[in-house]
């Protein structure tokens, strides 16, 4: 990887002190890039191999006790029992002897539903409830590892057949792999470093970390909201993977993104190049950036090729073509990622509900004389093009009986 050669639309650095407004020419200005509220911004951060000792589904313990009309249920109190219930599911997996367990989807429950219609209970060998997990109003699937208390015999699985749908949990042992480090932590801060909030849970579920043959990717589409709206302003992200730690870029926050002009681009498999790599596929990643730009000012392009007849120009070949154009104003990072857009293979730019398939694509920026930001002119092509081969001419109005091109039939009839 290349320092100083951003790849990723927010981009991240090793130390706050290499944010572009603490730059010392920048003199603390922050040139925004817009970000919708409750959203991060797609991004990628390259680091060296790390590798680390993670715990993965094993052989699949198999189900003991299944009934399509009753289940199990627990009794509350200070000791639980078992009893029948009707309309319930249930299964009962053998754990003598385990720390832990393997859960795969899981069932969570519905939020209108009771507590004990979606649970994972641990009892003992006199059917005693000895850990209760209640997975009320968390809606999809648990994956994971379960601790197994002391002295457990079944795990017991149960929910309303009525609200899930019939493929079942899988409980499996605990086996070791060795795989890319992941994140550990994430948290924002506002601009004065003020801690907002810890976002690791909601964050770190989406990253993905890629392993190439000589560093990791760390990916984050950023398809989905992790935290409910900010106020507007202007935050950044501390990210940690327990050995290194990365700082973001500031990002302005916007609750009414719909104003601004978005750009997308991705390609068909990941971009390989001198200075590292974007990431494209699994995970599938499209990169995104919003602008405060309008397009305005079209420029017309017209191209045509001439053939001379006795010195009559005849054209051959005509082509008008219509170029979009918009103005922003950019920093050095923003400036690196814009670079690829005129290099990926699907490029799309949406503005005022307006989608635009675009077929090329060049920004154009002059520097400021304060030298920290850029004034960008950008032009885009799409389906615009109108060709014609030829020019026709009907026979009954040519106006010329010996073929001289001039109309002297017409002139001689007058």
């Amino acid at each position: 990887m290349i320092s100083n050669n951003n790849l990723s639309v927010l981009p991240w650095y090793s130390s706050i002190e290499q944010q572009n407004a603490r730059r010392w020419w920048v003199y603390g200005r922050v040139y925004p890039l817009f970000t919708p509220a409750g959203f991060l911004m797609p991004f990628q951060v390259a680091r060296p191999s790390s590798s680390s000792t993670i715990e993965v589904p094993g052989d699949e313990i198999l189900d003991d006790y299944s009934e399509a009309d009753s289940a199990l249920a627990y009794l509350g109190g200070d000791q639980y029992e078992f009893q029948e219930r009707e309309g319930c599911t249930a299964g009962k997996y053998d754990v003598q002897g385990l720390a832990k367990i393997y859960v795969e989807n899981l069932p969570r429950a519905i939020e209108d539903i009771g507590e004990e219609d979606c649970n994972l209970l641990f009892v003992d060998q006199y059917d005693f409830v000895l850990t209760h997990y209640d997975l009320k109003k968390l809606i999809g699937t648990y994956n994971g590892v379960v601790e197994v208390p002391a002295g457990a015999i079944y795990a017991v699985v149960q929910s309303a057949t009525d609200a899930f749908p019939d493929e079942w949990a899988k409980i499996s042992k605990v086996a070791t792999a060795q795989a890319p480090t992941p994140v550990e932590s994430f948290q924002i801060f506002d601009k004065d470093g003020n801690l907002v909030g810890d976002f690791s849970d909601d964050v770190i579920s989406g990253i993905t970390v890629k392993a190439l043959a000589d560093y990791d990717v760390i990916v984050y589409p950023g398809s989905l909201p992790f935290a409910p709206s900010f106020d507007n302003g202007q935050y950044y992200a501390v990210m940690s993977d327990g050995t290194n730690t990365w700082y973001s870029e500031v990002f302005t926050v916007v609750n009414d993104i719909s104003p601004y002009l978005k750009i997308e681009w991705w390609d068909n498999e990941d971009f390989v190049m001198d200075a590292g790599t974007i990431v494209y596929k699994n995970p599938t990643f499209h990169n995104i950036v919003y602008l405060d730009a309008e397009i305005a000012k079209p420029a017309y392009q017209f191209e045509e090729e001439v053939e001379d007849r006795d010195g009559y120009m005849f054209p051959v070949k005509q082509i008008s073509e219509k170029r979009y154009r918009f103005s922003f104003l950019a920093s050095e990072y923003l400036l690196d990622v814009l670079r690829f857009v005129r290099m990926a293979d699907y490029v799309e730019i949406t503005k005022n509900e307006k989608r635009y398939s675009v077929d090329s694509f060049l920004i154009t920026p002059e520097w400021e004389s304060n030298g920290d930001v850029a004034a960008v002119q950008a032009e885009f092509d799409t389906a615009t093009v109108a060709k014609k081969i030829g020019v026709g001419y009907i026979k009954a109005q040519r106006g010329d009986f010996n073929d001289d091109f001039n109309p002297d039939y017409l002139i001689n009839n007058n």
